[in-house]
């Protein structure tokens, strides 16, 4: 069984490799090759104020790749700020230290083949799905991006953007002055492009042609009356949005179904923080500080990409209409194929370490 920690899948894995992963998995689901489940959460109170602790899971796989790759989150997770402001602070140990687990398994033999930190696969995975967005529903001739957020979403939404236009200039706005001025100076000698920090976040989408909503806000950052005609907006979850956007512009478009949808969830069920199905523990009380957001049915009605790609749905067909790419769900395939498609360069270029798989097998019968 191989173990991939982050920097060693810093080594393997390229932008334009995720994409192609990527797109390449939506024609697996068009095709019907693709198993994909919606996030679950479980949320236990924690000694630690203002806090719950959350555990995560999402798992999918494709006939074309033969694995099946389960994501594990175990996070604290708290929501500071008042209604309308607030956002996710989430941290494992200590703040600056997570836990977040690919466990990789054969279909072919139903062994573990591989266990990889999750962190810089899951960026460039989220990345790449609104790099595709971009180049199925942004005008040809987009260059200039306006950035909510200067966070390691936005880097990384950056470099998908690049490798699926010619990006000339970026307006970036963060609440913190020095991070904004940070990103500005790290993206424009990474790319050799104008990226300036602005004040606002009105300023920073005014003029643009793709809107990038990068933040761990719980709340809408982008307000639906900042819409200019040939728009495309793209985000890291639905509630950076105002509701009702999805009607507001002219093409709307998800990524694919996030969670289950259950009209009436299982006691102690509810859907919570950036609307996935969550099962909770505790008293009324401790409850009261998970933010409760049910599916917006707009949401729901939406076409998916694989509509979009497979010709089920039409995309953007004048320079002047607005769209609306929602970078949210199908995650459990596509960890599928990104971790596929590590797992066989590390195999080739010996990166990594190997641990005993009989560690994870057993003789009695579960």
């Amino acid at each position: 069984m191989l173990l991939l920690k982050d920097d060693d899948v810093q080594k393997i894995l390229t932008m334009p490799m995720t994409l192609e992963v990527l797109e390449e998995t939506q024609r697996e689901i068009i095709r019907g090759n693709a198993a994909t489940m919606g996030r679950i959460d479980v949320y236990l109170p924690c000694e630690r104020p203002e806090s719950y602790y959350r555990w995560a899971l999402m798992t999918g796989g494709t006939k074309r790749d033969g694995f099946v790759v389960a994501r594990i989150l175990s996070d604290v997770v708290s929501w500071p700020g008042t209604k309308g402001e607030q956002r996710e602070n989430k941290h494992c140990i200590q703040p600056g230290t997570y836990c977040g687990l690919l466990f990789m398994f054969s279909a072919a033999d139903g062994m573990p083949a591989a266990l990889i930190n999750d962190g810089y696969l899951q960026h460039m995975r989220v990345a790449a799905g609104a790099g595709l967005g971009v180049k199925y529903l942004a005008r040809g001739g987009s260059h200039v991006v306006g950035m909510i957020g200067s966070g390691g979403m936005a880097r990384t939404y950056l470099e998908a953007f690049s490798a699926v236009r010619k990006i000339t200039k970026v307006k970036v706005y963060s609440p913190n002055g020095a991070n904004a001025r940070q990103y500005a100076k790290e993206m424009s000698e990474k790319f050799r492009t104008e990226v300036e920090p602005v004040g606002s976040a009105r300023e920073a989408v005014k003029g643009v042609d793709i809107i990038s909503c990068c933040t761990s806000s719980i709340d809408p950052v982008f307000k639906t009356s900042w819409l200019e005609p040939g728009m495309h907006v793209t985000d890291v979850t639905w509630d950076e949005t105002e509701p009702g956007f999805a009607h507001a512009v002219d093409v709307a478009i998800k990524m694919g179904e996030s969670t289950p949808h259950l009209e009436n969830p299982p006691p102690g069920a509810f859907y919570a923080a950036h609307g996935f199905l969550g099962y909770v523990a505790g008293n009324e009380s401790e409850k009261s500080i998970i933010p409760r957001r049910p599916p917006r049915e707009e949401i729901l009605e939406m076409p998916s990409l694989a509509d979009l790609i497979g010709g089920k749905v039409k995309g953007r067909t004048s320079e002047r209409q607005t769209t609306w790419f929602l970078n949210l769900g199908v995650m459990g395939v596509q960890f599928g194929a990104v971790c596929t498609a590590v797992y066989h360069a590390a195999k080739e270029k010996g990166i990594g370490r190997e641990i005993p798989t009989e560690w994870f097998t057993q003789s009695i019968r579960d």
